[in-house]
């Protein structure tokens, strides 16, 4: 192997970024034997597959996560939807307890069978005898029990679009095909449920372990089966996605094996409780695992993260709209557009409130609003996530701040064009000191009045004002914009009988509101651990939600005296523009298939933990490709600026030690950061690993 270099000498940028350099283009040359870039398992897999199809004569294939999917987060959750279907339905049972009752007949009927005849291996009636026999139910009600759970599993699978294809090539090539399955499932079952799914099996031989009372696992079903069709193992190329029972055993018998990685459900995937969650959870893998070429990267983060997210906080927003008598709902643009769209692909035109966009953003709600004197509104004046001149805290108000150099003195600064951090407190200090100045309250003050006028007519004309209770839909957090309009409605003597519904909200939210304030994924910061691990990325939540329309920076009278909105130039460049409309189609693509599957299984309901659960997964264990793909994301502020910087990635020019923990230590998303695989990235973690941290 090629020796590689282990130990960078961190005394440069040039040494360390050559050294990082040299160490993943060894490593790449070591493991490939030359090939400049690493393939990933999808390609692994597909090459063996060639590699041995040509020589065996018969394909074998497994059946679950292989032949045919199913829509449910993990194998165990089929159990949930038992509860729904007759006879179980009429038996006043949670699905989550009778799916626990399911589990462990099983795990009793299997050691019963083992006790008794040497092998646990299990048909479903003898499952079901042992849950008749738990639930009080008769011997007669077994049939139709084991005939509840095939329907629900029929109703659940569908054929795997890659391996699919895999199946017929292999027929279309004359080759002998077994299907093989580890399963209490009959046989007779296995072809009904292959037939429903598409599957021609003319000609197929199909086993099942129950049936044969021997495993895959054990490999007693393999030689059963190469004994009985005199079949030799190094004919026989087997597919599966169980890393023993599909590759170690059947290459232990002396057969070909190909371990393939589009299973969607996985080992370690967490199990569902409710049948809603278990089906939006199965969807999301299925389309971010199964298909072969893979979609574009934020197509299949918008159907396999963001779909869920989304389609989750539509249908609670459903259901609070009814439960609080909504009249009319206000998705508030940019955020709500996406949300609105989900919400009507998954609702439709079901009976609900009138359902319309309203412009809206921080800067052209809160400025209107500083009247008040809302401590909450009153700190917008200084929010900032990117360093910048002073004189832009006034000028993305509106207001010039040329004829206040004396008061940018006064303040501390040698001029307008000092730079403010962030993160330093004097700078922001003297910016405080500046706004408080009585000059340079009046000016924005008067600015405020100017604009407040505008938009509540504004909000007139869109009917917010109009008798009747409305929502106003957000993606949330502190409900700034929210916060201002009902001060702006206290200003001005206008009722507004609004409750507020947000994906999440933080404390502040919920204090001087005067009406509800309700939050979907966490509200009021409730459950800490999903609000702290959503909001260690929020700029990520906010592009999910985002629009490609510029933001709104106020509003004007045109010719005829109406009052119109105000645009700024959408900041998206092109390259982030259609990673966005990517990811909004794959959402809508993942709220219409949702839509469909609520028909079949009758849900209402995806509950905030299974919604989020894939978008937590992300923030705190991406994988490289996640890493890249979504550090490379521009986020921008807002409040009337256009400065933006990415989530995760690294200056080009950015190599010496100290510049890279500097890097880490002022990223969004440090976790993403580190899990980048350009040489940067591994500088980084070898700067950490060697423990040689020079100081800043």
């Amino acid at each position: 192997m090629t020796a590689l270099p282990v130990r960078p000498v961190a005394d440069g940028a040039g040494t360390l970024r050559d050294a990082s350099t040299a160490l993943l283009d060894a490593t790449a040359r070591a493991l490939t034997g030359g090939a400049a870039t690493l393939p990933d398992r999808r390609a692994l897999a597909t090459a063996r597959f060639d590699a041995s199809f040509g020589a065996a004569r018969v394909i074998s294939f497994d059946v679950f996560d292989t032949l045919v999917v199913r829509k449910v987060a993990s194998p165990r959750d089929v159990f949930l939807h038992l509860a729904t279907t007759q006879p179980f339905a009429g038996w006043g049972l949670a699905p989550d307890a009778l799916a626990t009752l399911r589990r462990d007949a099983e795990r009793t009927a299997r050691r019963a069978a083992a006790a008794a005849r040497g092998s646990g291996e299990v048909t479903l009636h003898e499952i079901h005898a042992v849950l008749a026999d738990t639930l009080g139910r008769s011997a007669s009600d077994v049939p139709a029990m084991v005939a509840a759970e095939r329907l629900v599993e029929r109703a659940l699978c569908v054929a795997h679009p890659h391996l699919r294809r895999w199946f017929e090539r292999a027929r279309d090539a004359g080759k002998v095909i077994w299907v093989v399955s580890d399963t209490y499932h009959e046989a007779a079952f296995l072809r009904d449920l292959l037939a429903v799914c598409g599957y021609d099996l003319g000609g197929v031989l199909v086993a099942a372990s129950g049936e044969a009372r021997a495993s895959k696992g054990e490999g007693s079903l393999f030689t059963q089966l190469l004994a009985s069709n005199g079949v030799r193992p190094d004919e026989v190329l087997h597919v599966g996605d169980h890393p023993h029972a599909d590759d170690a055993q059947p290459r232990r018998l002396g057969m070909q094996a190909v371990f393939h990685p589009w299973a969607a459900s996985r080992h370690g995937d967490a199990p569902a409780t409710a049948p809603g969650d278990a089906v939006a959870l199965g969807l999301a893998q299925i389309g971010a695992r199964a298909p072969e070429p893979a979609f574009p990267f934020w197509w299949r983060f918008g159907y396999s993260v963001a779909g869920p997210v989304l389609a989750g906080f539509a249908l609670w927003l459903h259901e609070r709209f009814a439960a609080d008598g909504v009249q009319r709902a206000y998705f508030l643009l940019r955020d709500g557009e996406i949300i609105e769209q989900v919400y009507r692909a998954l609702v439709g035109d079901r009976a609900g409130p009138t359902v319309s966009l309203l412009d809206s953003s921080r800067r052209a709600f809160f400025l209107p609003a500083l009247e008040s004197g809302d401590p909450g509104l009153v700190s917008q004046l200084l929010a900032t996530e990117n360093a910048r001149p002073a004189r832009e805290f006034l000028e993305r108000l509106g207001v010039d701040a040329t004829p206040f150099g004396f008061a940018f003195r006064q303040a501390g600064f040698a001029g307008p064009d000092d730079v403010v951090e962030p993160v330093d407190g004097p700078s922001l200090l003297r910016m405080r000191t500046l706004i408080q100045r009585p000059e340079v309250i009046e000016a924005i003050l008067a600015r405020s009045r100017a604009e407040r006028a505008l938009l509540v007519d504004w909000l007139v004309a869109q009917g917010v004002f109009a008798p009747g209770r409305i929502a106003l839909v957000d993606i949330g957090w502190n409900a700034t914009i929210q916060r201002a309009l009902h001060a702006v409605a206290a200003l001005e003597r206008r009722p507004a009988d609004a409750t507020s519904y947000y994906l999440g909200t933080l404390a502040p939210a919920h204090e001087r509101m005067p009406a509800g304030v309700r939050g979907y994924l966490f509200e009021g910061g409730r459950p800490a651990e999903r609000a702290a691990t959503v909001l260690g990325l929020r700029q990520l939540v906010e592009f999910i939600c985002t629009s490609a329309r510029g933001s709104l920076r106020g509003f004007r009278r045109d010719a005829s005296g109406a009052v119109v909105p105000v645009h700024s130039t959408p900041e998206h460049d092109a390259a982030q523009a259609a990673r966005l409309a990517q990811l909004h189609a794959g959402a809508l693509a993942y709220a219409r298939g949702l839509r469909d599957e609520r028909l079949v299984f009758g849900f209402d309901a995806i509950g905030p933990e299974a919604a989020v659960r894939r978008l937590v997964r992300v923030i705190t264990r991406p994988t490289a490709e996640e890493a890249e793909a979504i550090g490379d994301v521009r986020h921008g502020e807002g409040i009337g600026t256009g400065r933006a910087r990415a989530l995760a990635a690294f200056d080009a020019d950015v190599w010496d030690p100290a510049a890279l923990l500097h890097a880490l230590r002022t990223s969004y998303w440090p976790t993403g950061l580190l899990a980048r695989r350009e040489p940067q990235a591994l500088a980084l973690r070898m700067v950490q690993w060697l423990g040689e941290v020079p100081p800043e």
